[in-house]
Formats: structure tokens, sequence, C-alpha cells
């Protein structure tokens, strides 16, 4: 009886740690986009509506409403039915959202290469379908979960919320390493003897922010497939906050050097940066960085 009590207390500390952890990372969320305000404004305020605007601003701001849902649901229901189908269908439009605005960056790194496009948007859509079908035919489990007093989601309640549905985030990895893969080999095989400070601050910028969009889903999974039931939420509102938080840093990144391209001539070797395609449209400065992977 004993035994079972301290089960109990250590599946509702687990519980908690969840809640705190998914608060933490709405409010890591929140004190980004205040820091990152000023970008916005800067670099997307008073442009045109055009498709990578669009996209932006789903990336940037549908997190919001996910974000919120993802932790009233850690905190305080756990229940079938239209919310967390709801909840799902935002999950996975901020996630889809953020991979568009990578996608569009290997678009403009490779000179707006319309073959590069529809090679990434077939596998994307692929990969989409890979994951789904995944979570339907997977059926995973730890031997302890049967006897845990923690009751999680149904099986038949969504499939982002059973541990099968940590493979879904192999199929993400697999697809974010193909992007940085693409992008490395196109900076080391088209630009390896161009001396640019901002193509060099362009490349290693997004190296980074990549690096931690491939890690927060190589965690997310680990902590589905390994932690105790009560933690499984842990990582729900980080994945599609944080996710959604570095894809407009990697946006203002490429809008950043851009303008520094077009603006700040005091390197002469700027000049030599025609692979990129970089040019001007109207009075407003724009290249396909900025028009199709900005």
């Amino acid at each position: 009886m004993a035994t079972e009590s301290n089960d109990v207390v250590t599946q509702l500390l687990q519980q908690q740690l969840a809640k705190h952890l998914n608060v933490a990372a709405l409010s890591v969320f929140l004190f980004d986009y205040c820091l990152t305000f000023s970008s916005e404004v800067h670099h997307v305020w008073g442009r045109k509506w055009e498709t990578t605007r669009i996209v932006f601003t789903i990336s940037r701001y549908l997190p919001f409403i996910a974000s919120a849902m993802t932790c009233y649901n850690v905190l305080y229901s756990h229940k079938c039915g239209a919310y967390i189908f709801i909840l799902d269908a935002l999950y996975d439009c901020c996630i889809i959202s953020a991979e568009v605005i990578l996608i569009l960056r290997t678009y403009a790194l490779w000179g707006r290469n319309r073959w590069v496009l529809a090679i990434l948007a077939v596998l994307a859509v692929a990969f989409i379908a890979a994951a789904i079908g995944s979570a339907t035919t997977i059926d995973f489990s730890l031997p302890g979960d049967s006897d845990s007093p923690y009751s999680f989601y149904p099986s038949s309640c969504a499939y982002r919320t059973s541990r099968s549905a940590a493979f879904q985030y192999i199929f993400l990895m697999v697809y974010e390493i193909i992007l940085q893969s693409m992008n490395t080999w196109r900076k080391f095989r088209t630009y390896r003897n161009v001396q640019s400070q901002t193509l060099h601050t362009l490349y290693w910028d997004g190296i980074m922010y990549m690096f931690w969009v491939i890690l927060l889903s190589a965690v997310n999974m680990a902590v589905m497939v390994t932690a105790p039931l009560a933690s499984i939420a842990s990582m729900d509102t980080a994945q599609v906050a944080i996710h959604g938080l570095l894809a407009s840093r990697i946006f203002f990144n490429l809008r950043d050097c851009d303008e520094r391209i077009h603006h700040a001539r005091t390197e002469s070797s700027d000049m030599t940066l025609v692979p990129l395609h970089y040019r001007s449209h109207g009075s407003t400065s724009q290249s396909p960085a900025e028009g199709s992977g900005s």
C-alpha cells in the first residue's frame, strides 16, 4: 500500500514537472517575441503581403494560440474531444509553417532554383504522409505503462499524444538534416572562394539555428519514448513554440543579411555574390533570399 502511494506521489511530481516545463517554454517564446519585435517591425511591417510574409506571419503568430492551448491542455485538461483535435491541427500547422521557412531559406541559397523547390515540396509531402502512417501503424509502449496510476490520453484520442507519435519526429529530423546538408553543400561548392562576412554570417547563424531545431526534435522524441507517462507532455509547448521562435530568427537572419548586401557597401567582396542573384525590385530592396526564402 505504501509502495502504491509512493508511486502516485512520484507520478504527480512528474506531472508537475511537465506543467512547469510547458509554462517555461511559453515564457521563453513570449520573451523572445519581445526581443525580436523590433526586427519584425523593421523587416516585415510595411511590405507587401506576398507568400513569404504570409508564411512568416503564420509561423510567427499561430504558435501563440497553439502554445497557450497546449499549456492549458497540460495544466487542466487531458480529455479527448474537439479541443484536442483542434489543438493537434494547430500544432501541426505551426510545425509545417516553420518548416516552410526553412525550405524557403534553402530555396534562396540555391538561387531560387525551381527544381530544388519542387524536390523539397515532394519530399515534404512524402515525409508528412510517412509520419502520419507511422503513427497509425506503430504501437509502442513501455512495460510499465499499463500499471501506471497516471492516466494519459486514450489511444484513440489523438495520434500525437501516444508514445508511438515519437517516431514522427524521426521524419522531421531527417528532413531538417536534408535541408541543412543541401545548404552546407551549396555553401562549400558554390561560395567556397567568396570572402564575405555577410555570407559567413548568413551561413553560420543558420547552422546554429538549424542545430537547435534538430536538437529540439531529438529531445522531444527521446522524452516521448523513454520518459514516464506523466512526463510525456513535457516538451509539447517547447516543440511548437521554440520551433516557431527559431524559424523567425532564421527569417530575420536572411532579411538582415540581404539588407547588408544591398545597403552596406563597405565589403567590396559582397559585390561578388552574383550566384545569389540579389537584386532590387522597385523602391524596396529585395532578393531571392527575401522574396522567396527570407
